[in-house]
């Protein structure tokens, strides 16, 4: 990818965002007669209309006609809101806004109301607003606006981080336990070492310790790693029943691991399972809603980033511009039906039943390979993007990829992947 597209993105992010905060002020300066600085940050910016924006202006770049654009930012910006507010309230212990008064809300964090909202903001921005952001970027020297772009982000970086950090002790509301931490470590740190000197000073009962308790870290990587192992065999065992011969479905270069089912089922995990006593048509919906919008980013980023796509349901009846088709969002739906219901549960009683030392040591070298693997497979996508565009290794990575995965070897090890041609 080009270094000017991705300067463009980032400069987007920024752009929207400062629009956002301004829209947020304005907004609420309205209805409570004065100003208050809105956004988690102490600067004049709301990211998630940042993110949002850059979300759209990527997922949306085939959209052919208004209505598109539309269904796809109110999907999109829906699904990104109430992203948004079941973090920010898991991170704080308190909802940052709450719709419960308005109709057809979900659990307060989004309603119909700005759902709309969002999709008429989305074909402003592409219609009005993107237009005319493009032709001023165009026009500024490439190295001011680098120079702009990545202090600006420096700022905004420190800014969240300061913010969070703030966020994480008024979660607690002991802001003063900072000052005591220091003292609770050298505590324990001086007991400990009594403690190996002289076992007998105090024998400490054996605790048990569960791990991946929650729906923490470990518990979220354990339910990746099963999911994504199960999705490409499933992917696997499909292909042979359907096109009479064996495919990988794999999304890294090495192990069978599909990234697109892991990633999903961390998703339900952390967004759905809360959801697991309603009924099953509501799962099924919310499941076929968020399933289809996550296939369709998917394809996209693929194919923006590396200029290939590994699926094109264009022959399939009621597909979107080959990315997603209804039958296989249904299947979304299903699946989040039984994974909430069934397999979650039992999913989560066999990880917390591994030994606590036994688990954290295996899961953190899966999560180092998982990590290499990631980068071995960027690595060797772009390098065969860039290669089929005709240009040469210019560095040891790109040699290395051109010797260790060579246009036979990518096309072989993912059989179903095409190269987008480009004009």
């Amino acid at each position: 990818m080009k270094y000017e597209v991705i300067l463009y993105l980032l400069f987007l992010f920024l752009i929207y965002s400062f629009l956002g905060w301004v829209l947020e002020v304005i907004a609420l300066a309205v209805k409570e007669r004065k100003f208050v600085n809105r956004g988690i940050t102490n600067g004049p910016f709301c990211t998630i209309y940042g993110i949002g924006a850059v979300l759209c202006t990527i997922a949306l770049a085939d959209a052919t006609n208004v209505f598109s654009v539309f269904i796809g930012c109110l999907v999109y910006g829906t699904i990104l809101e109430f992203i948004t507010g079941r973090f920010l309230e898991k991170f704080n212990k308190n909802k940052w806004w709450d719709y419960s008064h308005k109709r057809f809300n979900l659990d307060g964090y989004i309603c119909l109301e700005y759902s709309l909202l969002w999709g008429a903001l989305g074909v402003l921005m592409f219609y009005i607003i993107n237009p005319f952001l493009k032709f001023i970027f165009s026009h500024i020297n490439i190295v001011i606006c680098t120079i702009f772009v990545f202090i600006l982000l420096l700022l905004i970086i420190i800014d969240d981080i300061s913010s969070f950090v703030t966020l994480k002790f008024i979660k607690t509301d002991k802001m003063k336990d900072v000052s005591n931490r220091l003292g609770n470590w050298i505590f324990r740190h001086i007991k400990r070492r009594l403690e190996k000197a002289y076992p007998n000073v105090k024998k400490k009962p054996k605790v048990k310790e569960n791990f991946a308790e929650g729906v923490g870290f470990y518990k979220l990587f354990a339910i990746f790693l099963f999911s994504s192992f199960l999705g490409a065999i499933v992917e696997m065992i499909y292909c042979r029943y359907s096109m009479g011969r064996w495919m990988s479905r794999s999304s890294l270069i090495f192990g069978e691991v599909s990234l697109v089912w892991g990633l999903a089922l961390v998703v339900a995990s952390v967004l759905l399972y809360r959801y697991r006593n309603r009924d099953n048509t509501f799962l099924f919906f919310l499941g076929t809603i968020i399933g289809g919008a996550y296939e369709y980013i998917c394809s996209v980023f693929t194919e923006f980033f590396f200029g290939t796509i590994f699926w094109d349901y264009s022959k399939i009846p009621f597909n979107i511009n080959g990315r997603i088709n209804l039958l296989y969002c249904f299947f979304w739906g299903f699946a989040t039906v039984i994974f909430i219901k069934k397999i979650y549960p039992v999913l989560s009683e066999c990880i917390e039943a591994i030994p606590r030392k036994i688990g954290i040591i295996v899961a953190n070298i899966m999560f180092v390979v998982v990590v290499i693997d990631l980068i071995l497979t960027g690595s060797a996508m772009m390098r065969y993007k860039t290669r089929n565009m005709g240009e040469e290794a210019t560095n040891i990575v790109e040699v290395i990829c051109d010797k260790c995965f060579d246009d036979e070897f990518m096309e072989s090890r993912w059989q179903n992947m095409k190269r987008v041609k480009k004009d």
